[in-house]
């Protein structure tokens, strides 16, 4: 089951459409997904006895509208938000997935370049309840085939939103985006673009291994730190 959350809007209902610009607009768009699912979801009834599976479950508030134009060099956008509230049956670990697509436009260099900080797109994302700074992705991957034509993508997957488990009393957690471009960002920026994709999701914590090892903010699976973390499906 898929949620669409708070995304600001432009058209479809919660997409978040940020621009910004540098003389030539540059446009960067957020869109964020909340997904749930989890490692057990079937019932079952046997003769007189009976034993129903739990559930991991995620709500996500209807968002409203967040555009911004016209961002210069040294300047923020208004942050864009993603919330999430857990409300399954069965406690559950929840993480987050990062995607970021990026282009180049008449400047010649994609807006978002890890290796160039002082001047290409700046990407910030916190959470609060619990309160945690995610790791953004600064290594290339294959994009999707959705992607933009001639984008460049980095993704980091399973970011884990916290150590302890949720469950139904859960605060809601509220996910923060910001971007902003550096005071020496420069003119080979010029009309490039980026589309930061988010989705939250839950798995089961229940016999499915362990965060011991793992830190909030960061990869928390088989791949990082290893086999002993949580699947997520």
């Amino acid at each position: 089951m898929t949620m669409f959350r708070r995304l600001m809007t432009l058209s479809l209902a919660y997409q978040l459409t940020l621009v910004v610009a540098m003389a030539v607009t540059m446009a960067g768009i957020l869109v964020m997904t909340g997904t749930t699912f989890g490692l057990m979801s079937a019932s079952a009834v046997s003769s007189s006895s009976s034993v129903s599976s739990g559930s991991v479950s995620l709500t996500s508030a209807a968002g409203g509208t967040c555009a911004t134009t016209a961002l210069l060099p040294g300047v923020s956008a208004p942050a864009c938000t993603l919330s999430s509230t857990y409300s399954g049956t069965a406690s559950a670990f929840l993480s987050l997935d990062v995607l970021i697509e990026t282009q180049a436009g008449n400047g010649a260099s994609a807006l978002y370049n890890p290796s160039d900080a002082g001047h290409a797109l700046q990407v910030s994302i916190t959470s609060t309840s619990p309160a945690v700074t995610f790791v953004v992705p600064t290594v290339a991957t294959t994009c999707p085939g959705s992607a933009p034509t001639g984008s460049t993508c980095y993704a980091l997957n399973d970011e884990l939103i916290a150590t302890s488990v949720f469950t139904s009393a859960s605060p809601t957690t509220i996910i923060s985006t910001v971007l902003s471009l550096p005071q020496g960002s420069t003119a080979g920026y010029r009309g490039g673009a980026a589309q930061i994709i988010e989705s939250v999701h839950a798995t089961q914590a229940t016999n499915n291994g362990s965060t011991a090892t793992c830190t909030a903010g960061h990869q928390c699976d088989a791949t990082s730190p290893g086999a002993a973390a949580p699947l997520w499906n």
